[in-house]
């Protein structure tokens, strides 16, 4: 069995079953949001260590809400993702530049 790990915006971890399939997103955060195609909407995950899973066409939730558009905070929760992706992308950004800068530095040391 392998598992691939993907680290996400919003204290999130993807878990994908290279066998089953089957991908599973964690919550490392006390709380998060993630629009999640499978689910048709946002899934907000209540707690630390709150569950999704989708598997195929079968779905199951652990500690988290489904918001659909039209619901009261899903404009909210909109609004969390958004600010999540950019700080995630600001995170990334400067963690390769960090390397750029490393890397150029041992060449001009050459």
């Amino acid at each position: 069995m392998t598992v691939i790990v993907t680290r996400k915006p919003g204290g999130i971890t993807q878990l994908f079953n290279t066998e089953t399939g089957r991908v599973t997103y964690k919550c490392k955060a006390e709380s998060a949001y993630m629009l999640i195609e499978a689910f048709g909407g946002i899934v907000k995950f209540n707690q630390k260590g709150a569950i999704s899973t989708v598997t195929g066409h079968i779905t199951s939730l652990e500690s988290c809400d489904v918001l659909k558009k039209g619901h009261v905070e899903y404009q909210k929760a909109l609004i969390a993702i958004i600010s999540a992706h950019r700080e995630f992308a600001q995170n990334i950004s400067d963690s390769y530049q960090k390397e750029i800068q490393e890397l150029e530095n041992k060449l001009s040391s050459l």
